[in-house]
């Protein structure tokens, strides 16, 4: 009688075992970061319905916890394009409630740069900065400048305006090409020497709150002013030190090697115009390396 018990008891004690085992493993893959990919924020609701009550918004690039899945499908027509998902409960900055899925993304991504002004908020997307920080403040200052990472560009990039305050927002863009020197073992980049600079052009508008960046051909990087050969080796010989001097004897026009012609400074200026039509003018100066 003892041993029938005993084994009813391990046998009971297993299944609890089990189940709790099956418990937990769900609640693990009902448990997935996402990170929100919606330009102007996600609304998050009390319950998986677009008429229940809003608990707040998340961010672009806000990271969230999927705590469950449910089986309510909703479709959304945003700019034209049909957008398909379920509601899923979430866990964000100590709130939880409803999100639509449509929006999320199960992979991290770089979530690019922000320019805030009093009244606009401007993110360059996808774009990788250097800087420790990736918000730029405007209010004390009509420029900031941004160091893009090796190997990025601001060029063809999606820019997404959060407008307030202002009747019109006009963005346009121009490039500075600089002189490099490469060698087998480094470079040297002649940053503070002179430059071409392009005109100004207006970018593409996507929509009321969008923008594209341009991109540039390799003619556009080739393209400098006029420069007499000995100044620039002097400038060689001063900036870079004698030892380059070597690599440019014998150089006849700015494109001859080792002398390369990149563009250093892409720049955005911001034309932001009130109601009164008094218009505010800011610059983004994006840094590019050079000589790679």
């Amino acid at each position: 009688m003892f041993n029938t018990k005993k084994t009813k008891h391990m046998k009971n004690l297993k299944q609890i075992l089990a189940i709790g085992f099956m418990f937990n493993l769900a609640l693990i893959f009902a448990q997935q970061q996402a990170f929100v990919t919606a330009d102007n924020g996600l609304t998050l609701r009390e319950k998986p319905d677009v008429s229940s009550e809003r608990l707040g918004k998340l961010h672009y690039g806000d990271e969230i916890e999927i705590t469950e899945q449910t089986n309510i499908e909703l479709i959304i027509i945003d700019e034209g394009e049909r957008i398909a998902g379920n509601w899923v409960k979430i866990k964000a900055n100590s709130k939880s409630g409803y999100v639509f899925n449509g929006y999320l993304s199960k992979a991290r991504f770089t979530k690019g740069i922000e320019v805030h002004h009093k009244g606009l908020q401007l993110r360059v997307k996808n774009l990788k900065s250097n800087d420790e920080s990736i918000i730029y403040p405007f209010f004390e200052k009509d420029t900031v400048n941004v160091s893009v990472e090796l190997g990025d560009s601001p060029e063809g990039k999606i820019l997404v305006i959060n407008n307030e305050d202002y009747e019109r927002v006009s963005i346009f863009q121009r490039f500075k090409n600089s002189i490099t020197l490469m060698n087998e073992d480094s470079n040297c980049d002649l940053t503070d020497w002179k430059h071409y600079n392009s005109d100004w052009k207006p970018i593409m508008r996507i929509n009321a709150s969008k923008f594209k960046t341009l991109s540039y051909s390799e003619e556009d990087w080739q393209k400098f002013i006029k420069t007499a050969i000995d100044d620039l080796k002097t400038e060689v010989i001063e900036y870079c030190g004698e030892d380059w001097l070597n690599y440019v004897e014998t150089i006849k026009d700015v494109k001859d090697n080792p002398i390369g012609l990149s563009t250093s400074r892409i720049f955005l200026k911001i034309l932001m115009t009130d109601s009164k039509d008094n218009i505010t003018e800011k610059i983004i100066e994006f840094e590019i390396p050079m000589g790679y």
